[in-house]
């Protein structure tokens, strides 16, 4: 049901070329978003506008206690013709309705991305809202599955899951999956980020270089948020691939510094992801 959900959603994009994309998140949709996927539509003729209503450190309930209360405390960053524009705190109500989003997208905070428990009333809640502002009917609302933590993360919240990268990243998949069944009529894709990052920690990316500014602390730089070039490059190719369609291995766009050979490693990653959201597949 989840494959066919996912591909269902990929099926509605690959007929425009532009797309507009909403991710409404936090650190983590910033760093799935805001670099390197607009960059990649580019190469396969794909115009992006891509927004992201970002609150670091929100949850799904936090996100509709702002949206019941009107609070203009969300930022709205958004990448329109490769240029990345924060437009300052606005409702989410005004970041709805800026554009006719041909997706929007939600996520769990991610200490709380394994626990089932921590998604209602949020995600009830918020889908109502988006679908009551969006501009247009036609808009596809997805899930956006993040990623579990470094072995040696600090976070507190990786005490919810023992200190354990495979269990937290069981959790998460297993709470995406039962949230996509509930929803499965308003939810159409959603988008397998985590398990990318998982499928990449099986590779040379993921080895431990302090001083290496691309691979790092298992693709993250502080334990939890992907690092600047490899791990946001990994996000960015599985968000494109969901998003389009398309497939990202061979594309040549890739972060600054990153020699052809690991950004192909990384878009493996990526497109083993899409293939099997689900499971983990270990990249040669």
């Amino acid at each position: 049901m989840i494959l066919f959900s996912l591909f269902v959603g990929v099926a509605g994009a690959q007929v425009k070329d532009t797309l507009r994309v909403l991710a409404i998140g936090n650190s983590f949709s910033e760093d799935a978003v805001e670099q390197y996927l607009w960059e990649l539509g580019q190469e396969t003729g794909v115009e992006f506008v891509i927004g992201n209503a970002y609150r670091g450190g929100w949850s799904l309930i936090s996100h509709w206690k702002d949206a019941r209360s009107l609070a203009a405390d969300t930022e709205f960053r958004k990448v329109t013709e490769g240029k990345r524009v924060n437009h300052g705190k606005h409702t989410l109500r005004e970041i709805i309705t800026d554009e006719p989003w041909d997706v929007i997208t939600f996520q769990q905070v991610s200490q709380d991305a394994g626990r089932i428990e921590s998604y209602e009333p949020g995600l009830s809640l918020m889908i109502g809202y988006v679908k009551g502002l969006a501009r247009v009917d036609s808009v596809r609302l997805g899930f956006h599955q993040t990623w579990a933590y470094a072995k040696d993360s600090d976070h507190k919240g990786f005490a919810k899951y023992n200190r354990n990268q495979f269990l937290m990243y069981s959790c998460i998949t297993a709470a995406v999956d039962k949230a996509m069944h509930y929803h499965q009529g308003d939810l159409t894709f959603y988008i397998p980020s985590g398990t990318a990052i998982q499928n990449a920690r099986t590779t040379l990316l993921a080895k431990s270089r302090p001083n290496e500014p691309v691979v790092n602390r298992e693709l993250t730089r502080d334990g939890y948020h992907l690092n600047y070039t490899v791990g946001r490059y990994i996000a960015a190719c599985t968000w494109f691939e969901v998003l389009t369609g398309k497939s990202c291995v061979g594309l040549k766009s890739r972060p600054k510094g990153v020699i052809p050979e690991l950004a192909l490693i990384a878009q493996q990653a990526a497109h083993a992801a899409v293939l099997s959201p689900m499971t983990v597949t270990p990249v040669n």
